[in-house]
Parts: C-alpha cells; sequence; structure tokens
C-alpha cells in the first residue's frame, strides 16, 4: 500500500510538471507543444510561430523551461512546421546554478548543448497544435532592373497576400496574389496575376537528411514540381545537397487569360554551404543546370547581422561573369500571436537581390535563371544554425545591459 501510494505520488509530480512546462510555452503562443520525462530529464518539443527569426523565440522558450521544472535536465526540440530543426540541451547543474544566481543567462547559453542531430520524438499528445491555422501575410515586392538604354531603370512594385496554413505534418498550402502598386514596365506587371501557389511536403530522415517536395505555381512564371535533398552536420557548419526540378511556363495575359505551357524545362543544381562562427559568415555554392539549359557556377558570401543578411554573390555561366549583391532586412513587428484560427500580419522580412549585368546574352539567353517556391524566400527565415542562434541570443543580453 506504501509503495501505491508513492508511484500517485510521483506520477502527480510528474503531471504537474508536465502541465507548467507546457503551460508557460502556451502562455508564449508556441504551438504543436509536447513534453516527455525518461530519468530526471524533461524533453520538451514546441514550434515557434509568434516571434520574428528563430533565435529570439528559442530565448523565450529556455527561461520559460528553466521555470517550469524544479529539479532534473532539459531537452528542448525546436519545430518547424513539426518538422525536428534542433536540439537544445541543459544539464541539471547549469540549471540549479542558474536558479541559485549563481550564474546568469548568458553563462546558460554558452553552457547549453545545441544540434542539428535531434532524435526521433516520442509521440505524444499536441497542446494547442497548428494544424489547418491559417496566415494571411502580406508580402512587399520590388523589382529594379537596367536592361535597356531608353529609360535609366525599369521597376516595378508589387503587394503579394499570401493566405499559407499547413494541413499536417510537414505540408504547407500557399496561395498568393499579387497585385500590383506601381511601375513604368508593360504587360504582366501591370495586371493581377498568381504568386506561389503550391502544397509543399517536408520529411525529416535519419542522420541529418531532409528532403522537400513542392508542386504548383512559383515566381519567374514557372509552374511544375521541385524536389530537395539536404544533409547538415551536428553542429550545422557545413550542408551539402541538390535540387531538381520540372516545370513549364505560367503567365497572365490579356489574351489568354492564365496561360499554362505543355513544354517542361529541366533544372538540377548540386549546392553546398559553410557558416564560419568567428566572423557570423555563410558561404554558399551551387553548380548545375539553370532554368533554361544553360550550365554554371554561383558563389554567395553572405554576413549575419542579428536578423539582418547582407551579402555579395558572383557568376559565371556560358563562359560570362555575372555578380551583385542581396540582403534581407525585419519589417515592423517583433511577435505576432495565433489566438485564433486566422491571423492578418505582414512579412517578417524584405529581401531583394540586384544583378550587375542585367543585358547583352544575361538578358538575351535568360542566363543564370531560377524560380522561388516559397513566398517568403529569404535569408534569415528558418535560418536554424546553432552558433548563429547562441552568439545572437548572448548578444541580445549584452545588448539590454547597455
Amino acid at each position: 500500500m506504501k509503495r501505491v501510494f508513492i508511484l500517485i505520488i510521483l506520477v502527480c509530480g510528474l503531471n504537474t510538471v508536465y502541465a507548467q512546462l507546457a503551460e508557460k510555452l502556451q502562455q508564449l503562443g508556441f504551438e504543436n507543444i509536447q513534453v516527455t520525462e525518461n530519468n530526471r530529464t524533461y524533453t520538451v518539443a514546441f514550434e515557434d510561430n509568434v516571434y520574428r527569426g528563430t533565435y529570439r523565440g528559442i530565448g523565450k522558450a529556455i527561461q520559460a523551461g528553466i521555470e517550469g521544472i524544479q529539479t532534473g535536465a532539459l531537452e528542448m526540440v525546436v519545430l518547424h512546421n513539426q518538422i525536428p530543426q534542433l536540439c537544445i540541451t541543459l544539464t541539471e547543474a547549469t540549471i540549479t546554478a542558474y536558479k541559485q544566481k549563481e550564474i546568469g543567462l548568458s553563462d546558460v547559453y554558452r553552457q547549453m548543448g545545441i544540434t542539428t542531430a535531434t532524435d526521433k520524438l516520442k509521440q505524444t499528445t499536441k497542446i494547442n497544435s497548428s494544424k489547418w491555422k491559417t496566415d494571411i501575410v502580406f508580402y512587399p515586392d520590388v523589382t529594379l532592373e537596367n536592361f535597356t538604354f531608353d529609360k535609366l531603370y525599369h521597376y516595378a512594385v508589387d503587394l503579394s497576400p499570401a493566405l499559407q496554413t499547413s494541413p499536417w505534418k510537414g505540408a504547407m498550402i500557399t496561395a498568393q496574389v499579387v497585385f500590383p502598386i506601381l511601375t513604368n514596365m508593360n504587360g504582366e506587371h501591370t495586371r493581377i496575376r498568381p504568386g506561389v501557389i503550391a502544397l509543399s511536403q517536408e520529411v525529416r530522415f535519419k542522420k541529418n537528411w531532409l528532403g522537400r517536395v513542392v508542386a504548383g505555381n512559383f515566381t519567374n512564371n514557372r509552374i511544375g514540381v521541385q524536389a530537395e535533398l539536404t544533409y547538415r552536420t551536428p553542429n550545422g557548419r557545413f550542408e551539402i545537397g541538390g535540387v531538381i526540378g520540372s516545370t513549364g511556363y505560367s503567365e497572365v495575359n490579356s489574351e489568354d487569360g492564365w496561360y499554362i505551357g505543355t513544354s517542361q524545362r529541366i533544372n538540377a543544381m548540386l549546392k553546398g554551404m559553410l557558416y564560419i562562427p568567428q566572423f557570423n559568415l555563410e558561404m554558399t555554392g551551387e553548380a548545375g543546370r539553370y532554368l533554361y539549359g544553360d550550365y554554371g557556377l554561383r558563389g554567395d558570401i553572405t554576413r549575419h547581422f542579428g536578423e539582418y543578411a547582407v551579402g555579395l554573390f558572383g557568376m559565371f555561366v556560358e563562359g560570362e561573369i555575372n555578380g551583385g549583391f542581396h540582403f534581407s532586412i525585419p519589417l515592423a513587428g517583433k511577435s505576432w500571436k495565433r489566438n485564433r484560427m486566422i491571423r492578418i500580419k505582414p512579412a517578417d522580412y524584405f529581401a531583394a537581390e540586384y544583378s550587375v549585368e542585367a543585358y547583352g546574352k544575361y538578358m538575351d539567353e535568360k542566363m543564370g535563371r531560377k524560380y522561388a517556391t516559397r513566398a517568403d524566400e529569404n535569408r534569415s527565415q528558418r535560418f536554424y544554425q546553432p552558433d548563429y542562434i547562441r552568439y545572437f541570443l548572448i548578444r541580445e543580453i549584452r545588448e539590454l545591459k547597455k
């Protein structure tokens, strides 16, 4: 009888801890929360669809997790679209030292383990599920090109709202419409037209392999399918992978309405990424076949300044050299809670790329052309890099103390 009584107390105690952890994360607005315990280690999975960027929400979750337990170690699995991205571990000694004010929060961030290697999470009941929750996001689009002699620049300013919802794990439905605001170009740029209208499915395989398949209407007047496969090292400093797509032409015009061509074009690329934490520098490279059958190389160097990303790129395609710059900057609003099934919000980032060589062969033969399969394509969103996240969590505390 005594043993049964002790067991009941232990079970009730665990349930209390589970409830405290889940409640604190749910108060922050996090979704797909799961809590398990094994040998005095609490494993908490959560998805941050509230805070802009990657590191800010993780910092809030770590603080809530520490406050939610009395004793034991903590393991936190960071999800994106219900797919594990990072695993953060805090020992019992670190948590105890922080609670007793022997160390500060910046010391917690220095001592925590953080890796892209995430074990398969034991499935439990999800709290605050993201299933079918819908965002209507307003994306600003700016096109700036110099490819003729009669005008200094061709420009187009569009507003492109997109409906985005996740019907099941790893899936995303996007339906975007592009509204022209201001332009000095003719044709499609003067008409309301479809943007990214697609269904994508992400999958995490064993040993840090990630896959994604997407079908639908993409940017640059393409419609079809694309598949990606990427391997990440546990420290996230190196990635390698490939992408292949088959697409046809898609355009809204005055004669045919929405015209969809049947002829298919194949594009395929091998890609790599190297992250240098000492400089918060991301180096990427790709080689392969571009959209219109031309073969070439491209290299990018991107510096991350918190949520800002600024970079340069160079290309060598069919013997021709090109280059330019790109950037991604955060927009207003650091957090947007989803208290209901539908949330209306502005985009988290504005991203743009400028190419120096926009005429000659690059214009006439459409060399080096690609397309985007996401409405929110930029270099800050979904940047789950362990060194980057640790560095800017610590820096954020340092700036708050100033």
